[in-house]
This record gives structure tokens, C-alpha cells and sequence, in this order.
């Protein structure tokens, strides 16, 4: 019994000496890491490291990869230099090729990185590197090197730490989603400027989004675009030609994009282009002709940073539905103190379905299972119903805004659903 205690006593302390030498040879091993620098949504661009701080041992190997669908990124270490700026020169040309080794001791920049590809380094000493992009001076991120033998996170444990900063940096952008209704002043000649947000006010992330994403407005009117990002440029352009890129071949923005193109008015035709906004900046434009004209901003079209406007003949009604500007071609009309509008537009702006009931002369609509019926008349081809007979029979609400001609519905929507549109004191 005890030789058998004994031999069972000596394998496991065999197995105990593989496991550990195991354990060693795995800690002597030089490891690669990744680091995603900035993560871009279809509708944001995350711009962080992630993770934000990565724990590595000396001799070993980090991967910075730019984690952007459009956006380029530097990884610059400045060791105690002077910080770069992206009116140097050198900053879009990297100090030392990627895959080298580096050892904290002098500035080390990857030049630009662009979407998609990858800058590596090998850190030699052990200490706690603090890095940046030169484009994006918020997005930061640190390099902690301990000696070899010494105890850090796993890959596991720091995977899931970059995945949480993801996740919370999502959760901020969520409440950013959703377009409200553009405020307006009224000018002097009686037509009105429409104001449109450029991305959003944070320094960790940049909603790329133009809000609202559409704006109807009429004939004579114009729109004054603000960039709200701390830091990130945007553009305004209209029928930007197909061989005019936003970067270079060298990953710089295309000189030809930086200014102003085209009037201060515009009729559907031309290039038309506001030049580099940064922060607060603004760009006026009139609307002079009726259409429905698509813009984005270049830079993030990746980011689906694209918009509309819609405009309407001069007196023309607008409608908004669940706050979201509706193409009315079909036009409305009041008819003895009554709104009508276009039942089949009407019908597919609210997400529902029609039936007519002939012999009645009445139309049913149906939306999210509630019906609400009421009669028609057609006029030139087009079918029309009172909105109001409509809306209120679906529960919802009804708005007319008597300043920019325009009626505001909301049916089967949130409560908080966009409030319409607003008169302001002044514009940006």
C-alpha cells in the first residue's frame, strides 16, 4: 500500500515539474498583441485604442492595427519630444519601417495607417509608454512592459477589457441615434434657414451622422451645416465627380477637396462642396430649384455620412412623419379647412397598408394591427384622405407648423418620439 502511495506521490510530482516547465517556456516565449486602433460602426467612428492600456513582457510584440472602415490613424510615441501636429510635415512619414524594436528612448511614429493595415513593434525595455494619433490628438493609449517573469492579464482578461470599452463607448453613441426635427429662423426676406448638425460633442467618439439625416425645405430656402465634433473634420458636397477621391495616394486629404466649391446657391447642378469644417465651423447654401438632392461627407462615407434634402415648390406643404421629412410628391391640398394628403404615400410613410371599399367610397388604413377608415376623393389620379381623420383615428398626433408650411405626425411611434420643428433665436 505504501509503495503504491509512493508511486502515485511520484507521478504527481513529475507531472507538477512538466506543467511548470511548461508554464516556463511559455512565459520565455516572446508573445504577440493586438491593438485596435479606433473601431468604426455604421454609424460612428470610435476613435480609441482598444484596449485602451495593454499589459506586455519585454521582447514582445504588438500589432496596431487601424481598426477603421474610411478614417486613417498614427501611433506616434513622443518619449519627451515635442508633440506632432498634423501641420508637420513628418507626421504622415513613419520614423522607423513597421516590425522593428523599440525601446522607449526616442519618438517613434508610424506615420499614416490606413484602414485596415498594421504597424509593429517589438518593446525592449520594461516601463509605461504613453501614445497618440497625430489626426486625433484625444485618442490615446499606453504600453505597460514588465520584465519577463513578472505576473499580467491574460490575453483572455485583456480581450474582454477592451471589449467593455467598446461596449461602453457604444452604449454613449446609442443615445446620440435617432434624428430630430430641424430648428429654423426666419430671414428677412420671409424664407427660412434650416440648421443641420455635423457629428457630435464627444472626445472619445464621433457620431458620423448628419442631423436629421433628411430636411424638406421650400424653394428659396437654405441650410447652415455646424460641425459639432471637437475634432473631426467633415465636409458638405454635392455631386462630387466619380475620379475626385477625399485621400491621396499617400493617405492625405486631397488638396482639391479642401476648399470651397460651386455658389452660395444651388439648383441640383454642379459640384458643390463646403471645404474643410472643423470644430463649429458652419456653411451656408440656398435651394433654389425642387428636387431631391443626396449629400454626404466624403471623408466618412464609409460611415454611411450621407443625408438628403428635399425641396419643395415655394408653398408647396411638407410633411414629417414619425419624425422623418417624407418625399410628398403627390402633394397635399386643404379642401374646406381640411389637410389632405396623398393616401399611398401617406399610407407608406406611416409603414402601413390600404384598402378602398368602393361602394363606400372609403378608405381603410392599417398600421402596427389599428385600422382607421375615412373617405377619399381623387383628384388628377391621385387618391387623397384627411390626415387629421386619419392620425387621430390611429391613435397618434398631429401637428401643423404654419412658418414652414409643413405638417408633423406621429402614429405607432415612441412617446419620445422627435418634437417638430422649432423656431430659434439665432444661428451657429
Amino acid at each position: 500500500m505504501k509503495k503504491k502511495a509512493l508511486a502515485i506521490l511520484l507521478i504527481f510530482s513529475a507531472a507538477c515539474m512538466l506543467v511548470s516547465s511548461v508554464f516556463a517556456a511559455d512565459n520565455a516565449t516572446p508573445e504577440t498583441w493586438q491593438v485596435s486602433v479606433g473601431k468604426e460602426t455604421a454609424a460612428s467612428s470610435l476613435d480609441s485604442m482598444f484596449p485602451k492600456v495593454i499589459f506586455i513582457h519585454e521582447g514582445d510584440k504588438v500589432v496596431f492595427t487601424n481598426g477603421a472602415v474610411a478614417t486613417p490613424h498614427t501611433v506616434t510615441f513622443l518619449a519627451g519630444q515635442s508633440p506632432l501636429t498634423s501641420q508637420d510635415p513628418t507626421y504622415a512619414i513613419p520614423s522607423a519601417p513597421s516590425g522593428g524594436s523599440w525601446d522607449g528612448k526616442s519618438l517613434l511614429n508610424s506615420g499614416i495607417v490606413a484602414p485596415k493595415q498594421s504597424y509593429e513593434v517589438t518593446f525592449t525595455a520594461s516601463g509605461a509608454y504613453s501614445y497618440y494619433c497625430v489626426l486625433h490628438p484625444m485618442m490615446t493609449g499606453t504600453v505597460v512592459v514588465l520584465p519577463k517573469g513578472q505576473t499580467i492579464p491574460t490575453k483572455v482578461e485583456q480581450a474582454a477589457a477592451a471589449k467593455a470599452q467598446e461596449s461602453d463607448l457604444l452604449l454613449q453613441e446609442s443615445m446620440l441615434k435617432g434624428s430630430h426635427e430641424a430648428q429654423y429662423a426666419v430671414n428677412k426676406d420671409g424664407s427660412l434657414t434650416y440648421k443641420v448638425d455635423l457629428g457630435s460633442q464627444n472626445s472619445t467618439f464621433s457620431h458620423n451622422r448628419m442631423s436629421p439625416e433628411t430636411v424638406i425645405v421650400s424653394e428659396g430656402d437654405s441650410i447652415s451645416w455646424t460641425n459639432l465634433s471637437p475634432y473631426e473634420p467633415h465636409w458638405v458636397t454635392f455631386n462630387k465627380p466619380a475620379d475626385l477621391n477625399m485621400l491621396t495616394e499617400k493617405g492625405e486629404f486631397n488638396p482639391k477637396l479642401m476648399p470651397p466649391a460651386g455658389d452660395k446657391e444651388f439648383n441640383g447642378t454642379g459640384f458643390t462642396n463646403s471645404g474643410i469644417l472643423m470644430n463649429t465651423q458652419s456653411y451656408n447654401l440656398k435651394f433654389t430649384k425642387a428636387g431631391t438632392y443626396t449629400y454626404e461627407c466624403y471623408l466618412h462615407s464609409g460611415s454611411m455620412m450621407k443625408a438628403t434634402v428635399i425641396v419643395v415648390p415655394k408653398g408647396a406643404i411638407k410633411l414629417v412623419v414619425n419624425g422623418k421629412a417624407v418625399d410628398n410628391s403627390a402633394g397635399a391640398q386643404w379642401k374646406n379647412g381640411d389637410l389632405n394628403v396623398g393616401v399611398v404615400s401617406f399610407t407608406k410613410a406611416l409603414g402601413g397598408k390600404f384598402v378602398f371599399d368602393k361602394k363606400a367610397n372609403k378608405y381603410t388604413i392599417t398600421v402596427n394591427g389599428k385600422s382607421a377608415a375615412t373617405a377619399g376623393y381623387t383628384l388628377k389620379g391621385t387618391a387623397y384622405v384627411s390626415a387629421e381623420n386619419i392620425v387621430r383615428g390611429l391613435g397618434g398626433t398631429y401637428t401643423w407648423n404654419g412658418a414652414t408650411q409643413s405638417l408633423t405626425v406621429t402614429v405607432g411611434a415612441p412617446t419620445t418620439a422627435p418634437a417638430p420643428a422649432a423656431s430659434m433665436d439665432h444661428m451657429h
